[in-house]
């Protein structure tokens, strides 16, 4: 989903993180103002705003409106000219939302990569974590493609999962990892059935039993089996001759799963 609900969707996850990390007065929805920076503060054309404060707002103004690459601009800004401005830690994580509704993945990844090193006690590290899955999440390919950016991705959520195991950005995560899971999948399922086409039976079903290993949840562990049973009748009926390859032979998938734990946090890389 991209636009201003994504947009409001991500501000309102890092205004209660953040705030709840630190920031005070943030309850308040009467205004844009109240809703952002708290009732406390004063608000546009008052006469006491400060600079660093206005700035924050008009930063937040211009992500609302979807322009986020003025967005960005403004929340760097705020953290260049005032590095110790109360509205600095939340400009920090507001400057990867802007890079991650504006597609610039890397961008937003190193974002919210330097909140999470620069406020490790911030309760809006689970989120910026999350987001950080999210970065690679948004970039991966199909089935028939590179699966770096999907493995990157299980990566980022399963230490969310393992450090923060009861956030709830933590749940989320276990629904990215099994939607990434599935892509690697189909991944191996589309290389195992390019072999078998090709009439390469040992090297399909390496890539078929090694799918079936790692992937047990998977749509695709049904299919993988059919296409076991194809060989193994072939080789019955006399159609082919078993490969002798494949004793003792099996497909290494990029990671397997633990024995003693189930979910994200049993992922071994």
């Amino acid at each position: 989903m991209r636009g201003g609900g994504l947009a409001r969707a991500l501000a309102a996850a890092a205004l209660l993180a953040v705030c709840a990390g630190g920031l005070t007065g943030c309850s308040n929805t009467k205004d844009l103002w109240a809703r952002i920076w708290g009732s406390s503060t004063p608000g546009p054309g008052d006469g006491a705003i400060e600079a660093d404060a206005d700035l924050a707002l008009r930063a937040q103004e211009e992500l609302d409106a979807s322009d986020y690459a003025e967005a960005a601009e403004l929340f760097q800004q705020l953290k260049d000219q005032y590095p110790q401005s109360r509205y600095a830690v939340l400009a920090e994580l507001r400057l990867g939302d802007a890079y991650f509704l504006n597609g610039k993945y890397i961008e937003a990844y190193g974002a919210y990569d330097a909140f999470s090193d620069r406020h490790p006690t911030n309760d809006a590290v689970p989120y910026a974590l999350y987001q950080k899955g999210m970065c690679w999440f948004q970039r991966m390919n199909g089935i028939d493609r590179d699966q770096s950016p999907t493995i990157q991705a299980i990566n980022d959520f399963a230490y969310l999962v393992e450090v923060y195991p009861d956030s709830r950005y933590s749940t989320m995560a276990h629904a990215r990892i099994a939607e990434s899971m599935n892509s690697l999948a189909g991944h191996e399922f589309y290389i195992g059935e390019y072999y078998f086409n090709r009439k390469d039976y040992a090297a399909a079903m390496r890539r078929f039993r090694g799918l079936i290993r790692a992937y047990p949840d998977s749509g695709y562990h049904p299919r993988a089996f059919n296409y076991i049973a194809r060989y193994e009748d072939m080789v019955a009926s006399g159609e082919i001759q078993p490969d002798t390859n494949l004793r003792g032979a099996e497909y290494e998938s990029p990671f397997t799963i633990s024995d003693e734990t189930s979910g994200a946090a049993g992922v071994r890389f």
